[in-house]
């Protein structure tokens, strides 16, 4: 069983979400409190009946329904009169059903289609209708009465829902917490399975309860309880002390895994986390089949991040959803994999172009998420650009574009395009600064043919072609009347005044030689330079 398309109405950050989904990997990015964990949270209730490791049912709050719709019932309650509905929240999962197994089959869903899935419903339940309405009367109800809830697990079949023989088995990974027990635990479990045969596992069983008599027994805790019944009388009954009573397999829990002859929980967060994906990943397709990792990228170094990568994309039968904040994940495990939830909506990337796919997975290490999440962005070809936009934009508004949500990017240029199609694809503002290397109809109109015509797309360049580099043309706007460059502009690129001698030629070839060095003595400098007209409209 795979999942296919996915609802949520009204579950935290998601008024309502309707998406397809990848067959293998799904990757969910966004900026923060946009809904990613949402999204993870939502497929495991769906799969697995568990929110955070524990049963969803027993966790149900008010603050769990979307704000929006909460907000909207407290204020209907404060300045109403009457009966009105709670509000609902709904889970759904369409599978691909290749068994083509009638078990789980019907046309008990909200699109009504006659197909494999499960439903989960929490709504009110009718049976409190009359306490419910008595307290609305007397304005006693000031919340979402989860107390009323019910969850309800349902196949589209209508069938109710045993996650203990669900044909979708889950494995969570939340790489943001310390917690590891249910990884490790399935692993010794599992390895005592697989590696022991009853037999053995009796023998073993047996072993641990006698190591727990030898305990009991040990004269140092009968010398503790001989004390102890001595010394110490509650309500006349006496008190002893000894090991907590264990259930059948209590002995398995007692067993951990030991990396290198660390135990596990005493080994680097990064290691743990690295770890528990890989033992998700090793279950067999018939243990687990959907996988959710919560930023996996969390205490890893880029090694140890590409050797994950390299497993992820070797594992088969298994569909993997994976929320990230790394463009180096993004970008290796395909952008077309990739969906972009932006308060709450679900969106595709699937129609990218196959050769931008192909050239970021090529170079993971470019920020696509940094275009995809910033509110604006600027691509500019180098360093030089980016520090004297930032310098001009704090000219003029005292405050770095970053802190109006602009995104300066240096890229190589022959990234440009690639980014063009991602900001076509997201309807994105997307500005572009480039130089015209000396002639405008090869490097400008000819080279982003389709790009130029493009509503949310802004080319900045330098309409005249003797000034080819924004060296030349920084230079041009610092000229006085007599072409000599302006004693302010001079001291500005000086190191203990090195160029307030220097003429323009000689100026122009310390400032092409040295781009970073002279941008960024304009960048720390209190004095104001002029900026070409380009710089000055991307700044508008």
């Amino acid at each position: 069983m795979v999942l296919e398309r996915i609802i949520i109405n009204n579950f935290k950050l998601i008024k309502h979400a309707d998406f397809t989904v990848n067959k293998n990997m799904n990757i969910f990015v966004g900026d923060n409190d946009s809904g990613k964990s949402t999204l993870l949270e939502a497929i495991a209730i769906l799969t697995s009946g568990k929110l955070n490791g524990f049963d969803f049912d027993r966790q149900l709050k008010a603050n769990m329904f979307n704000n929006e719709v909460r907000n909207e019932f407290k204020d209907w309650l404060e300045n109403h009169d009457g009966i009105i509905k709670p509000p609902q929240i709904l889970f759904e999962a369409y599978w691909i059903d290749d068994t083509n197994n009638s078990l789980y089959k019907g046309t008990n869903n909200s699109l009504a289609q006659n197909c494999a899935g499960i439903r989960v419903d929490v709504a009110f339940n009718e049976e409190y209708e009359k306490v419910y309405k008595q307290m609305l009367k007397k304005k006693e109800v000031y919340d979402i009465p989860v107390e009323f809830y019910s969850v309800k697990y349902h196949y589209f079949s209508g069938d109710t829902v045993s996650f203990r023989f669900c044909p979708i088995k889950t494995a969570c990974i939340d790489t943001t917490r310390k917690d590891y027990s249910n990884m490790v635990d399935r692993f010794v479990s599992n390895s005592i399975t697989d590696y022991l045969d009853q037999q053995d596992r009796i023998d073993l069983s047996t072993a641990y309860r006698k190591s727990r008599n030898d305990f009991h027994t040990n004269a140092l805790v009968e010398k503790l309880n001989q004390n102890v019944t001595a010394n110490v009388r509650i309500s006349d009954r006496v008190l002893s002390i000894d090991l907590k009573e264990e259930e059948v397999n209590e002995w398995k829990r007692q067993m951990s895994v030991i990396v290198d002859s660390t135990p596990f929980e005493n080994v680097g967060f990064g290691s743990q986390n690295a770890i528990k994906i890989e033992l998700a990943i090793r279950n067999s397709a018939e243990q687990v089949n959907v996988v959710l990792m919560e930023e996996p990228e969390n205490n890893l170094s880029y090694t140890n991040m590409e050797k994950l990568i390299q497993r992820v994309l070797e594992s088969t039968g298994k569909q993997i959803y994976i929320s990230t904040h790394s463009s180096y994940i993004a970008n290796k495990l395909n952008l077309d994999n990739m969906l972009l939830v932006r308060a709450g909506v679900v969106s595709s990337f699937r129609t990218l172009s196959p050769k931008t796919i192909a050239y970021f997975k090529k170079l993971p290490g470019y920020d696509t998420l940094r275009v995809v999440l910033a509110d604006k962005v600027i691509l500019v070809e180098g360093p030089t650009e980016e520090l004297l936009i930032q310098k001009a934009y704090h000219n003029k508004n005292e405050k770095l574009p970053i802190a109006d949500g602009i995104d300066i990017i240096s890229v190589n240029s022959l990234a440009l395009k690639r980014y063009c199609d991602i900001a076509l694809l997201l309807k994105k503002p997307l500005s572009i600064v480039t130089d015209n290397d000396g002639c405008v109809a090869d490097n400008i109109t000819s080279k982003y043919d389709g790009y130029l015509n493009k509503g949310n797309l802004c080319f900045f360049y330098q309409d005249n072609e003797l000034l080819k580099t924004i060296e030349s043309s920084v230079l041009e706007a610092n000229l006085d009347n007599g072409g000599v460059p302006t004693e302010v502009f001079k001291r500005v690129i000086s190191k203990n005044n090195s160029m307030v001698n220097k003429d323009k030629n000689e100026i122009l070839n310390f400032m092409l030689k040295n781009k970073t060095e002279w941008a960024l003595r304009v960048f720390d400098s209190d004095e104001k330079i002029q900026y070409p007209e380009y710089i000055n409209d991307v700044i508008k």
